[in-house]
């Protein structure tokens, strides 16, 4: 394994259902690692805006976030996924599956486009599908733990207290108008991503469909659960 992970398993469980698992560099931590930090330090989208005030204001927001997780938690010599890294890793590498796998809507981390440095209170990554459906994605890391559960219980939490309307003001410039629209009617999609251990894929997937929280997610537009072993 050469690069930052390896994609093990893409599987559409329903129609409206995908099931995705990678396995990061587990022989080269520091390389999945750095690209961690490569993929943070990306600041193309930024020339997509016309206007010169947005360009600086979303390129402060951006360095002085990459200047902190940079510092403070992710360094790229590291041999090791820790519990401040993880939640990192976790969203960063789904999200590029999911960018690279479906081919949806690239968008940047949240802590990069919102208000606070670190710590936003809301999801964690969003993406938009080819039937402009906004994505909203939540990213959890729990050391040797199969984190499906905290992840799926954190996104039915969030949509019951309209968390993912909440974060539209912040992020609706990324999105599509059609997409922006259909999410004000209600019709929007979740993306969980989790940490996971070594437990054989179709066991996972059983436990998964198992779950309360999965159950009524499951019928929103879109659900993909992507599963990184770490």
């Amino acid at each position: 394994m050469e690069g930052p992970y390896t994609l093990e398993d893409y599987r559409k469980l329903a129609d409206n259902i995908h099931f995705i698992r990678i396995r990061i560099n587990q022989d080269n931590v520091s390389i999945t690692l750095q690209e961690v930090l490569n993929c943070l330090n990306e600041l193309s989208w930024i020339s997509r805006f016309d206007q010169d005030y947005l360009r600086n204001s979303f390129k402060k927001r951006a360095t002085d976030t990459i200047t902190y997780i940079t510092n403070n938690i992710i360094n790229g010599t590291e041999d090791e996924v820790t519990t401040d890294s993880g939640e990192y890793v976790v969203s960063v590498l789904s999200k590029k599956t999911i960018v690279d796998k479906l081919d949806y809507l690239d968008i940047p981390l949240a802590e990069l486009i919102k208000e606070k440095i670190v710590g936003n209170p809301g999801f964690d990554f969003y993406s938009e599908n080819k039937n402009s459906i906004m994505l909203f994605g939540e990213a959890k890391y729990v050391s040797n733990t199969n984190a499906y559960n905290k992840a799926l219980e954190q996104i039915e939490e969030f949509v019951n207290i309209g968390k993912d309307i909440n974060d539209i003001a912040s992020v609706d410039r990324f999105f599509s108008e059609e997409a922006l629209d259909n999410a004000n009617k209600g019709d929007k999609g979740y993306i969980a991503a989790f940490s996971s251990t070594e437990i054989k894929t179709d066991e996972l997937i059983r436990n998964i469909q198992n779950n309360v929280h999965y159950k009524k997610l499951s019928s929103h537009k879109e659900l993909i659960c992507v599963a990184v072993t770490i």
